[in-house]
């Protein structure tokens, strides 16, 4: 997709400076709002030096990542040896000569003015990769550039958003997000249907994936044991089962309490699928325990390697239990 379609990432990219341009950006925003469309975007910019159009071979290179002069890492994880070769081992690659960022930055430009590498999920780095990359940040070679992207702010070295542009992607309001989707061809659906924190591109992954109607299937898990027409164990196998990742559920449970608390709290009565709470009294203090239980999950999720999900829902669930009455 080109950027163009997508109307508040044109404008970020519309807006930035090009005259004094840092070595360093760092493209902030949640998943599935663009951030690696812009990536891309501003590292062709640059890749063009600025103002020039990119030739017919320059677009060719960069659609199939086989550019001399730009390199572009996408993985779910970054590690030391994305950053820095192994001097045993070696990240040596026989066609592009380099399987490393700083590998690659020590070479001059090939082909273009200068060099690019686009690092997608840089905030998976641990601290010694940032230490390692932070080098090329204090001391950047001539006419290169390093692009990151992060989903969480602040996820990163000090040190390094200390030499770095960060460009954040602002919220995307339900009309944006709306006649978006309808520009794309997607008429179905709008951003009602999913939950208050879903982002474009997120959306039209769950359509894809046929996910559409996983937070609907959550709602109705949860009525159902709050009216005691499933027992708590049941509750958490039918939650279990739900075919969206852990994170995704914990999301899913913290935008459902934030609603009826909200509710509450503005004597709003709630419609659609959030009808049943209507009728239900609950502890406004034990839900805002809840919520903050649930965002301190949310961070220890990025600095363990595993948490048992039925555990951590058994917890919630009898939480939730003792924080909700019928009237």
């Amino acid at each position: 997709m080109n950027i163009d379609k997508c109307i508040w990432l044109q404008d970020i990219l519309d807006s930035i400076n090009f005259k004094s341009l840092p070595h360093g950006i760092i493209i902030n925003g949640p998943k599935g709002v663009g951030k690696k469309l812009l990536a891309r975007a501003l590292s062709e910019k640059i890749i063009a030096n600025f103002d020039n159009e990119l030739s017919d071979n320059h677009k060719n290179l960069l659609l199939k990542n086989n550019h001399p002069d730009f390199y572009f890492l996408d993985k779910e994880k970054l590690v030391l040896k994305d950053i820095k070769r192994n001097k045993v081992t070696g990240n040596w690659d026989e066609d592009k000569g380099f399987k490393d960022v700083l590998s690659f930055l020590n070479l001059t430009p090939s082909i273009a003015a200068n060099k690019v590498v686009c690092m997608i999920n840089a905030d998976t780095m641990n601290n010694i990769a940032q230490n390692a990359l932070l080098k090329s940040l204090e001391e950047p070679s001539a006419n290169s550039y390093i692009i990151m992207t992060t989903s969480r702010s602040k996820s990163l070295a000090q040190t390094i958003y200390s030499r770095c542009q960060v460009i954040n992607i602002p919220f995307i309001s339900d009309p944006e997000i709306d006649t978006w989707l309808k520009s794309i061809g997607i008429s179905d659906y709008n951003s009602m249907n999913f939950p208050s924190y879903a982002t474009p591109f997120s959306i039209v992954e769950d359509i894809q994936n046929d996910k559409q109607n996983s937070y609907k299937d959550f709602l109705s898990i949860i009525i159902d044991f709050i009216s005691v027409k499933i027992d708590q164990s049941q509750a958490i196998k039918f939650i279990n089962e739900l075919d969206v990742s852990f994170i995704t559920k914990i999301n899913y449970l913290v935008e459902f309490l934030k609603i009826i608390l909200r509710s509450n709290i503005i004597n709003e009565e709630l419609s659609g699928s959030y009808k049943y709470f209507n009728k239900v009294k609950f502890s406004n203090l034990k839900i805002s325990n809840i919520i903050m239980d649930l965002n301190n999950l949310r961070y220890e999720f990025f600095e363990v390697s595993s948490i048992n999900e039925s555990h951590v829902l058994n917890y919630f669930c009898s939480e939730l239990k003792q924080s909700i009455t019928q009237q």
